[in-house]
């Protein structure tokens, strides 16, 4: 499993007053595994291992239902996995960016 953070805004809207908090997730990925002949086939999956939330870099207690919602979301775990393969997408980029970059000096 590869380890990942991310900083998303959470909007709440209460009879026309708007709050922005900052999520703090903290998130795994497990790699898809093709079928074998024994196995079947494993796609990526997300799991969710911290959430916090801020409201101007001061943490605040999360209630264990907003939690719950956000953990067992589809959406919101579909949201991260397309995250964590753009930045593992980005850090494949940078590496054969390095690596063009070794050879020329070289």
């Amino acid at each position: 499993m590869s380890k990942y953070h991310t900083k998303t805004p959470l909007l709440i809207s209460v009879a026309g007053l708007d709050i922005e908090l900052d999520l703090h997730v903290e998130y795994s990925v497990s790699r898809y595994r093709a079928a074998t002949l024994t196995q079947p086939e494993e796609p990526r999956s997300v799991e969710i291992e911290e959430i916090r939330w801020l409201i101007e870099d001061t943490e605040l207690p999360l209630p264990d239902w907003i939690d719950r919602e956000i953990a067992d979301s589809q959406g919101f775990k579909a949201h991260l996995l397309q995250e964590a393969a753009d930045k593992d997408a980005a850090a494949a980029e940078d590496t054969a960016e390095y690596r063009r970059e070794m050879r020329e000096v070289l």
